[in-house]
């Protein structure tokens, strides 16, 4: 072992002070700060009205949602809504619990980390079929409804939240841009670019403001970024499974992996963060981002609503991540529109919960004003290209679709593969904790940590593929390999038929 290099345990240990919390790549609308936060009565309605208890995270659109509950009561008086909003983490927990002791609410999403086929298996959800028509269901964009992401076994369970797109944009500060005598109309290109811009905003701030600034303490900001741009340039790693796409292997010590660790090492090194970088939270760093107090941060597009809504005088504009100087090979992995929100097993209202879900989704209010606002797309057709007036907004997409392409999900070409997640016990230090400590200057040679992490990684991977098949399911390593996947394509249905 290197003399620069730490061990894994003392690694853990440094880690162990940087305090970690969750943000949502597949909970696209800002979940990454909401606050526990109850609407309406809790005890019981009057006159004869059913409570219909509705609970998820989504903070970035609350007061578009509390709206929405207001019209929905004032239209079905005979149904009252307790809505209630915690943080991804509270409502994992809380969520658990409530099932554990039969009282689920009627409405709520699927946790991250979790997987619709086996919270179906566990009898978490019901199907939502009995309680929607294919009027309701043809109104959502193709690729909604399909087995292994929001089906079981040929039935709905789960409806998106909204549409799924990419987490890692870079965002860019045009006022800075031009106080460090930079061009806002020509963002940088390249690992190098971005690095020199980075360096001439910090020079010209004078501590006032810096190159960039990111969440350091949330690990998962570092994993997302990390496979994303190493995904550009032909590293194969994504969110789907821990297995690369390139390599068919969980190999996180690739060259555009180190690409990408040379350059936010060289950004570190520079003095480029924003000094409170590794101390925040994703929100406070887009908070401090929206007060001219670094150049770029990197974020989703949920980001749009809130700033154009709270920080209106924040002058900025959307770039793709920058490619290594050895250019693009890849593309961002683009996943389809997952699992959200459900019916509970034991709900009493199934109709009344229906009913909500058809004005959520096809009602005139809140679709339209969320895509409105700025937050998200929608997983309605037609809302998009109707109400997305956000000029950020629509370059967030539009870069998106230039950069990224959507991706084989495992889950969907074999369902059972749910049970392999349910086994695996993932490794830490993980790539994204790796990264951050990097960052942070508590590592100095990341190379070797990367390959015993890959190791690990292999090691138990394999094992929980070997568990899932002791437990009966029909899978196999191969299962998380696609011969036919060209990292500069979509990836489709014909091609899922193609691998039978």
């Amino acid at each position: 072992m290197k003399p620069g290099l730490r061990t894994f345990t003392q690694l853990l240990a440094v880690l162990s002070l940087i305090q970690m919390s969750a943000c949502s790549p597949a909970a696209p609308a800002g979940s990454d700060n909401a606050k526990g936060n109850t609407s309406s009565d809790s005890k019981g309605a009057d006159n004869g009205q059913v409570v219909l208890r509705v609970m998820d995270w989504s903070d970035s659109v609350k007061s578009l949602r509390d709206e929405f509950h207001k019209k929905f009561m004032e239209k079905y008086p005979n149904i009252k809504i307790e809505y209630t909003q915690l943080t991804v983490d509270q409502f994992k927990n809380t969520v658990i619990t409530a099932v554990k002791t039969n009282d689920a609410p009627d409405l709520f999403p699927v946790p991250t980390g979790m997987k619709l086929s086996t919270l179906v298996k566990d009898k978490w959800f019901q199907p939502l079929d009995p309680y929607i028509d294919d009027a309701f269901k043809n109104q959502f964009i193709d690729g909604t409804f399909q087995n292994g992401t929001t089906m079981v076994d040929g039935k709905i369970y789960s409806i998106p939240e909204a549409m799924s797109l990419p987490s890692t944009l870079v965002f860019y500060n045009k006022k800075l841009f031009r106080e460090a005598g930079l061009d806002p109309e020509k963002p940088p290109a390249t690992y190098a670019e971005f690095r020199d811009y980075a360096q001439k905003i910090t020079a010209a701030g004078k501590g006032k403001y810096y190159g960039i600034i990111e969440g350091g303490k949330q690990s998962n900001r570092w994993l997302s970024t990390l496979r994303e741009w190493s995904s550009l340039g032909g590293s194969g790693l994504n969110g789907n499974s821990p297995v690369s796409l390139a390599t068919k292997q969980p190999t996180y010590d690739s060259q555009a992996v180190l690409d990408v660790f040379g350059l936010f090492k060289g950004l570190a090194k520079d003095g480029s963060f924003h000094p409170k970088t590794m101390s925040i939270s994703a929100p406070e760093a887009r908070a401090l981002f929206a007060q001219d107090q670094a150049g770029f941060i990197i974020q989703g597009a949920w980001n749009v609503g809130v700033w154009n809504k709270d920080n209106p005088k924040l002058e900025y504009g959307v770039m793709a991540p920058p490619l290594p100087e050895s250019g693009r090979k890849g593309s961002i992995p683009v996943t389809s529109s997952g699992a959200w929100i459900g019916l509970s097993a034991n709900s009493k209202h199934p109709k009344e919960a229906a009913l909500y879900l058809k004005e959520f989704y096809g009602g005139d209010f809140f679709q339209p004003k969320r895509v409105e606002s700025g937050d998200s797309f929608s997983v309605v057709k037609g809302v998009n290209e109707k109400y997305a007036k956000a000029p950020q907004l629509k370059a967030y997409y539009d870069i998106v679709q230039n950069y990224g392409r959507m991706i084989p999900d495992p889950s969907v070409r074999n369902p059972d593969t749910a049970a392999v997640f349910s086994e695996f016990k993932d490794v830490h230090p993980d790539a994204g904790e790796i990264l951050s400590a990097v960052v942070a200057g508590a590592m100095k040679d990341e190379k070797e940590a990367l390959a015993q992490y890959s190791k690990q990684l292999g090691t138990a991977w394999n094992s929980a593929v070997e568990a899932a098949k002791g437990k009966g399911a029909k899978v196999s390593g191969a299962d998380f390999e696609f011969p036919n996947w060209d990292p500069m394509k979509n990836y489709t249905s014909e091609d899922y038929k193609a691998l039978k």
